[in-house]
C-alpha cells in the first residue's frame, strides 16, 4: 500500500469513528395528551392567541402591565441570566477551536560548553505564533458539552419568557383584586350608612320607650361589624396596592384607577384550543424540554470522556541562538507535538461523572413529564373554576335579591310591631354577607380567565420582549392573535 493510500485509509477510518460516536438526535419522552378538556370549552379558538392588550383591555391596566414589563426586577434578573448563559455557551464553544497566542522568549546565560574546559556565554531567542495544547474533538466529546451548554441557554431564555407571561398575569390579577376590594368597600360603606340610620331610629324609639336596650345594643353591634369589615378591607387594599406597586417596579404606594369591577365584561364560554397546543405554547414546558436535551448531551459527553484524548501543541515563527540574528534568513522554525492520552486509572472519576449525568437525565425526564401534567391541570382548574363560579354567581345573585327583599319586609314588620328586631338583625347580616360573597365570586370569575390565559401560554409577544438571537433556536415565538374582550 502506498503512502497516499495509507493516508486516505486513516482519514476514512477517522471519519467513520467520528460518525459512530456522533450524538444521537434528541427525542421527547412519551407523554399522554388528552383528546379534549373535561370542562366545557371551545376548541376551535384559543385564548392564548390574543395579545394581552386585547384580553385585559383598559388603559389603566395596560399602563401597569407595560410598566411592569419595563421595570420589574425579576424580569431584569432573568434577562441577565440569559446573558450569563450566553457567555457560558460562548466559553464552552471556544474549546472546539485551537487557541493561538503570540509567544516570545529570550535567554542569555554563561555555563559549560560541550567539548570545552571553559564556561562560555550563550544566548537564544524565539518569536512566533503558538498553539497551546488543543484537544482534537475526534469523538465529539467537546461538541456534546457545547450542545449541553447551548440547550442550557435555550432553557434559560424559555424560562425568561415564561416569567414574562407570569408577570402579565400577576399584574392583571393584582389589578382585579383591587377592583374587587373597591367593590367590597363600597358595599360595606353602604351597609354601614344604612345601619347607622337604623341605629338613629332605634335610639329615638329607645328614648321614647318603644325599643328595648337589647335592641339598641344589637344595632350598635351591627354598626360595629360593618365598621370592622371596612377597616379590614382598607387594610387588605393597602397591602394589595403595595404589592402591585412593587410588582410594577415602584416603591409601595397607591394605584390610580377609575374603573369598577362592574365595568368589566365576561365571556359566555372560554376558548381553550386543543390540549396539544399547550405543549408548544407553554414556555415552562419548552424550558423543561431543553433541559432534558441538555441532560442527554451531558451523558454523551460523559461517555466519550472514556475515549482516548488526542491533543496538538505547536508553534511557528523564528528561532535563533542570538537575538540579533532572529530575523535573518534561515531562522524560520516550526514544531508540532501531537499527543494521545488514554484513561487507565482515575479512582472512578469518569464512572461517577457518567452515573451523575444519567441520574440528572432521569430527573429531567420526570420534571418534563411533571411540567406537562401540571400545565394540563392548570388549564382544567381554570376552566372548572370559571364554570362553577358562573353557577355560584347565578345562585348568589338570586340570594342577594331575596335577602334584600327580606330585609325590607323585616323592617316593615318590625315597625308595624308584627316581628321582633332579631328578624331585622338576621336579615341585615345575611344580606351583607351575601353581597360580599357575590363580589368575591364575580372577581373569582375574572381571576379564572387570567389563570386560563396564563395556563395556555398566552401573553408573550416577541415584538415587545426582544432578545438577542439564540443559536439555532428550534422554535419561533407565538404570534399575537385577534381582538377580543375584557
Amino acid at each position: 500500500m502506498s503512502a497516499c493510500q495509507a493516508t486516505v485509509a486513516v482519514v476514512v477510518a477517522a471519519a467513520l469513528l467520528a460518525a459512530a460516536c456522533a450524538m444521537p438526535d434528541p427525542s421527547r419522552p412519551a407523554t399522554t395528551v388528552p383528546d379534549g378538556w373535561r370542562a366545557p370549552a371551545k376548541t376551535t379558538d384559543n385564548l392564548a392567541d390574543r395579545p394581552w392588550g386585547k384580553v385585559f383591555e383598559g388603559k389603566e391596566l395596560d399602563a401597569l402591565i407595560e410598566e411592569a414589563l419595563a421595570n420589574n426586577s425579576d424580569l431584569r434578573i432573568a434577562a441577565d441570566r440569559v446573558e450569563l448563559a450566553r457567555a457560558q455557551f460562548g466559553f464552552q464553544r471556544s474549546f472546539l477551536f485551537p487557541a493561538v497566542a503570540l509567544s516570545a522568549s529570550g535567554t542569555r546565560q554563561r555555563g559549560p560548553v560541550p567539548g570545552s574546559p571553559d564556561n562560555a556565554l550563550s544566548e537564544s531567542a524565539s518569536l512566533g505564533l503558538a498553539v497551546p495544547t488543543w484537544e482534537i474533538d475526534l469523538w465529539g466529546r467537546v461538541r456534546s458539552a457545547t450542545e449541553a451548554s447551548r440547550r442550557d441557554l435555550l432553557a434559560t431564555e424559555d424560562t425568561r419568557r415564561a416569567l414574562y407571561t407570569s408577570i402579565i398575569a400577576r399584574v392583571a390579577s393584582g389589578y382585579l383584586e383591587l377592583l374587587s376590594l373597591d367593590a367590597q368597600l363600597a358595599a360595606s360603606r353602604r351597609t354601614a350608612a344604612a345601619r347607622r340610620e337604623s341605629l338613629r331610629l332605634i335610639e329615638l324609639r329607645y328614648k321614647g320607650g318603644v325599643a328595648s336596650r337589647l335592641e339598641l345594643n344589637d344595632q350598635i353591634s351591627l354598626v360595629a361589624g360593618a365598621d370592622r369589615a371596612i377597616a379590614s378591607l382598607e387594610r387588605a387594599r393597602s397591602l394589595s396596592e403595595n404589592s402591585l406597586s412593587t410588582l410594577v417596579g415602584r416603591n409601595p404606594g397607591p394605584i390610580a384607577r377609575q374603573r369598577q369591577l362592574a365595568d368589566l365584561a365576561l365571556p359566555v364560554e372560554l376558548p381553550a384550543g386543543l390540549p396539544s397546543a399547550v405543549l408548544i405554547r407553554r414556555f415552562d414546558i419548552l424550558a423543561a424540554e431543553q433541559t432534558l436535551y441538555g441532560a442527554d448531551a451531558n451523558i454523551d459527553a460523559a461517555r466519550k470522556a472514556f475515549f482516548p484524548t488526542i491533543t496538538l501543541t505547536g508553534i511557528v515563527g523564528f528561532a535563533s541562538p542570538a537575538l540579533r540574528d532572529l530575523f535573518d534568513s534561515g531562522r524560520y522554525a516550526w514544531s508540532a507535538s501531537p499527543g494521545i492520552g488514554l484513561p487507565i486509572f482515575n479512582a472512578g472519576r469518569l464512572t461517577s461523572n457518567l452515573e451523575a449525568a444519567q441520574a440528572q437525565q432521569r430527573i429531567a425526564v420526570e420534571q418534563y413529564k411533571g411540567t406537562i401534567r401540571n400545565a394540563f391541570r392548570e388549564v382544567e382548574d381554570a376552566l372548572a373554576s370559571y364554570q362553577r363560579l358562573t353557577e355560584e354567581r347565578t345562585a348568589l345573585t338570586d340570594a342577594v335579591n331575596a335577602n334584600r327583599e327580606r330585609l325590607r319586609l323585616s323592617e316593615l314588620r318590625y315597625r308595624a310591631g308584627v316581628a321582633a328586631y332579631f328578624e331585622v338583625l338576621d336579615s341585615s347580616r345575611q344580606l351583607f354577607d351575601s353581597e360580599l360573597s357575590l363580589i368575591q365570586i364575580t372577581a373569582g370569575q375574572y381571576q379564572a380567565v387570567i389563570q386560563l390565559y396564563q395556563a395556555l401560554g398566552g401573553g408573550y409577544d416577541a415584538s415587545t420582549a426582544p432578545a438577542p438571537p439564540l443559536p439555532e433556536a428550534p422554535y419561533s415565538a407565538p404570534s399575537p392573535g385577534s381582538v377580543w374582550w375584557f
